[in-house]
């Protein structure tokens, strides 16, 4: 894996604005020790040979097992505070991905940050445990071709940075090569969704085992409806005993390696609708989005620094394609 590092000289004065950057590309480690979690054993989920469990009505994982899990929570602007509405995924101190359609769906488009909050932390919903924290949301990046299930995933900075040392909130690890099924030792999907197809939301986490299918599969359950390409990520069990449902969207599919460490394979995204028999569900492709996820975090730096050291200059006079979405959304 390769770190990107910027070094910034930046001279300014009344009317001129001077910036002199230089991008570097060092090998080395991440900046945070991810995916571990201090529940499950590195190499094999506990109890992990018991029947799988399920996210509809299903197995209830462990307080701190998945410290990267994250629940959205919306403030609507017409209906008030609704709570949980998605899950999402630590991926750095003051960064979270989730699925797109969690904020740009039938229902409404609202990738407005001052409506979301993220809490970290978060196991029992209906009880405060002393280790939740509640952010609010800073920016929302949703892809830029997001549609009707394609590139369905988005990035939410926090207004501030968190402490990831501790044991109930860490980061996961990301992929950077696209991987085939058989590199994963086991694959979890968790979320606070609902119990089943006309229940409600989950009180505790829960948690199930997932298997990974052939992208055929997938095209062939979902033709016509959604075409299913290399950024789709088909999965989950064929015979209806597990699950993702609604309000699982968002949520990670953690797969675990042979170096110990939790990796996000997948981004619930969409089904057949909760669990239904001989339809897996199908994911956001992680590894797909590197370079999207990676783009973003280093154009984010790239401004800040203009922003917090010369506060006239304008965002504008840089073409930068790939920071096109910050600009947008830059105040």
């Amino acid at each position: 894996m390769q770190v990107w590092r910027a070094v910034y000289y930046i001279v300014c004065n009344k009317s001129t604005a001077i910036l002199f950057s230089l991008f570097l590309i060092i090998p080395g480690k991440p900046l945070e020790d991810c995916g571990v979690s201090s529940i499950i054993n590195h190499r094999q989920p506990r109890n992990a040979s018991s029947p799988a469990g399920r996210i509809i009505n299903g197995k209830q994982s462990r307080k701190g097992a998945w410290p990267w899990q994250v629940s959205l929570q919306l403030l609507h602007p017409k209906i008030g505070f609704i709570g949980h509405w998605c899950g999402g995924v630590l991926i750095q101190s003051q960064w979270v991905v989730t699925a797109a359609h969690c904020f740009h769906n039938d229902l409404f488009n609202l990738p407005i940050p001052v409506l979301w909050t993220v809490v970290l932390g978060e196991w029992d919903r209906e009880l405060e445990e002393k280790t939740e924290i509640r952010i609010p949301a800073e920016r929302i990046f949703l892809h830029e071709r997001f549609s009707n299930y394609h590139n369905d995933i988005a990035l939410v900075k926090l207004s501030r940075k968190i402490d990831v040392s501790g044991e109930h909130i860490k980061p996961v690890c990301l992929p950077h090569t696209m991987l085939a099924p058989s590199a994963y030792v086991t694959c979890v999907a968790t979320g606070w969704g609902h119990v089943s197809p006309r229940g409600s939301l989950t009180a505790t986490l829960l948690q199930a085992r997932i298997p990974l299918h052939d992208s055929a599969l997938c095209k062939a359950k979902y033709k016509g409806i959604v075409t299913i390409l290399a950024s789709h990520l088909c999965a989950g069990q064929l015979d209806g005993s597990t699950g993702t449902c609604v309000g699982d969207s968002g949520g990670p599919l953690q797969c675990n390696m042979q170096d110990g460490h939790w990796y996000l394979a997948g981004i619930t995204s969409f089904g057949s609708g909760c669990a239904k028999p001989g339809y897996p569900d199908v994911y956001t492709h992680v590894p797909f989005y590197i370079s999207w996820i990676e783009d973003k975090l280093n154009c984010n730096l790239y401004y800040h620094c203009i922003l917090k050291h010369c506060a006239s200059f304008f965002l504008y006079e840089f073409n930068d394609n790939r920071c096109s979405t910050e600009m947008r959304f830059q105040n």
